[in-house]
């Protein structure tokens, strides 16, 4: 079944359940898919399932899976500096844990795995371990699909329930960290990238799929063998000796471009459309472009033809840092500051080293060059629009 059919089409609608916390958490994970039928023109609100995005978006659809990979990746890249006010932390118990959150996994792919479920699910959750009070010690990241938020009369959450193998958690909401994309039908979950792409994605996956049917048909479009104007309808026998001829023969890639030879008054006639006919493979790179442009990535880096939005790779993988990792980044960042800072202490921030970014390198340099040849500012007011302190004094006289 197709992502977008099993979201839209068919998807599993909720449950009522008399509003109770307990099962207002149970009913968020979807413990049974409702199946109906949907005719066009009719609007349906989507669960949130998960696993059908990550196995045909992420799983099946190579555009998708280099998109979220190509952000996510970026984002964990990026060094983490941390600061108490003015000051950067060189060492802190906070920057420690963030090199190194648990013992399975370093800061970069703690920070990969999560952008990663985040642009999947539309939701990261992480766990901190550690004492009830105070700083924690190891922070775990939780499959969105274990997750269940427990509802809040507030408005906030009272909690977190995890179910996994049949067994429930529940873990107190200070000690989970929710990160969500902003969905106009839901006050609890977010909504993932590939749901607005869910049409895009099934498009290109079975255009995948036709054409591999196509090759392993023998490159050849279905089609007919009939009979004109025969007295005789063929036996049982004789349609049976000729479906295993076409079978054995002209279908396969071994057998692509073999002829079919007829006889006794057969004629072929073509019952499906050519790839030309259906314009293939523009209605893929169409598809391609649509996903691209749910996470936020220039096409062309993709490797999608005819799609050079920007004048050279350049442009387009600065237009990436700037329209979609810089801003996950510190969405990122800011949620964490805001999750553990208070633990460890008062006026901590992370903040992401985007010096270090060879990406932004160009721009960078523009930058230089512009505030360095401004003859109306002076030398301390140069090095402060750069982010330098002032020149020492030592230097100057030297």
């Amino acid at each position: 079944m197709m992502l977008f059919d099993r979201l839209f089409g068919r998807g599993a609608t909720p449950k009522s359940f008399d509003g109770k916390a307990e099962a207002k958490a149970e009913s968020s994970l979807g413990t049974r898919p409702v199946f109906n039928r949907v005719g066009p023109g009719q609007a349906l609100s989507t669960p949130r399932r998960y696993d059908r995005l990550a196995d045909e978006g992420y799983r099946q659809n190579v555009v998708a899976f280099r998109a979220i990979n190509l952000v996510a990746r970026a984002v964990a890249s990026v060094p983490i500096q941390l600061f108490r006010g003015d000051m950067e932390l060189t060492e802190h118990p906070l920057l420690t844990l963030i090199r190194r959150p648990n013992p399975r996994l370093r800061g970069e792919n703690f920070l990969y795995n999560l952008a990663g479920y985040y642009l999947i699910a539309g939701n990261a959750y992480a766990l901190s371990v550690g004492p009830e009070q105070g700083a924690p010690k190891e922070l775990w990241l939780l499959r969105p699909d274990t997750m269940a938020v427990i509802e809040g009369a507030d408005g906030l959450p009272a909690g977190f329930e995890q179910r996994v193998g049949g067994k429930k958690q529940r873990f107190a909401a200070e000690s989970v960290l929710h990160m969500k994309t902003f969905n106009p039908l839901s006050d609890w979950y977010g909504m993932a990238p590939l749901e607005a792409a869910a049409m895009a994605v099934d498009a290109h996956n079975d255009g995948s799929r036709w054409n591999l049917a196509l090759i392993q048909n023998g490159g050849t479009p279905s089609g007919v063998l009939y009979q004109e104007n025969a007295d005789v309808a063929l036996t049982d026998e004789q349609f049976s000796h000729l479906k295993a001829q076409v079978e054995d023969r002209h279908t396969g890639p071994v057998n692509a471009g073999r002829p079919l030879l007829l006889e006794g008054g057969l004629k072929w006639q073509d019952m499906g459309m050519s790839p030309k006919d259906m314009d293939w493979t523009s209605a893929k790179n169409i598809s391609a472009r649509e996903i691209a442009l749910a996470f936020g990535v220039p096409p062309q880096m993709l490797g999608v033809p005819d799609a050079q939005t920007y004048s050279n790779y350049a442009e387009a993988r600065q237009s990436l840092w700037e329209d979609t990792v810089i801003p996950l980044l510190h969405d990122i960042l800011n949620e964490l500051t805001h999750w553990l800072g208070p633990r460890f202490g008062d006026g901590l921030t992370f903040k992401a080293d985007l010096d270090e970014v060879p990406a932004l390198e160009a721009k960078r340099a523009q930058k230089f060059n512009r505030i360095n040849s401004a003859d109306f500012l002076t030398k301390d007011e140069k090095r402060a629009a750069l982010g330098w302190g002032a020149a020492d004094k030592k230097d100057e006289n030297a």
